[in-house]
């Protein structure tokens, strides 16, 4: 009986492990995209829907080759504007959009604005299915003339994104100083 068993339990214990062993790795952590291209859009609440565009281009990615594009951004005193972000790969053939992505991973990712020396107050930043920032869109409303510098922090928080998170917390996908004039 013994020997009829183990015939029977050995070939059974073999094949288990070769699937169990052959099986993928579906916990695998979120591989970083390469953001080489930050493109904002901003239009003027209440005025004629001009819009306005500013680009940072970075082609090789973070370190590398200075980038080939960093427009400031200029906007005018005491306005509103609607402000949305678009992230894209331009190193790959055809560019690929990451906005989509960050979209799609909302609950994983928040945009931080920090002014310093700008007349620029950002508010209404979008927010992800559980009511927590995202800031793909925002609204910026400046004061007086200035020029400074608003930086633009995109974190990955995969599983730990919280109320009232510092920029500390996760891990910096993009972070660019932008200069701006508001003239």
């Amino acid at each position: 009986m013994k020997k009829t068993m183990l015939k029977f339990i050995l070939p059974l214990f073999a094949v288990t492990t070769l699937i169990t062993s052959c099986k993928k790795d579906t916990d695998e952590p979120n591989e970083e995209e390469l953001i080489t291209t930050v493109t904002l859009t901003f239009t003027e609440v209440g005025g004629a829907g001009a819009t306005s565009t500013f680009i940072f281009r970075d082609l090789d990615g973070d370190g590398g080759a200075a980038p080939t594009v960093f427009n400031d951004i200029v906007l005018a005193p005491s306005k509103t504007y609607n402000m949305s972000i678009t992230l894209t790969n331009e190193a790959k053939s055809p560019a690929e959009d990451i906005t989509a992505e960050v979209g799609a991973e909302a609950g994983d990712h928040q945009f931080y604005f920090a002014p310093t020396g700008a007349n620029v107050t950002i508010t209404n930043l979008n927010n992800d299915s559980g009511g927590l920032p995202l800031g793909l869109t925002s609204t910026w409303t400046t004061g007086a003339l200035s020029n400074g510098t608003v930086k633009i922090t995109l974190k990955h928080k995969p599983g730990i994104k919280a109320a009232g998170d510092p920029v500390t917390k996760g891990d910096t996908d993009i972070e660019l100083n932008w200069n701006v004039r508001v003239q």
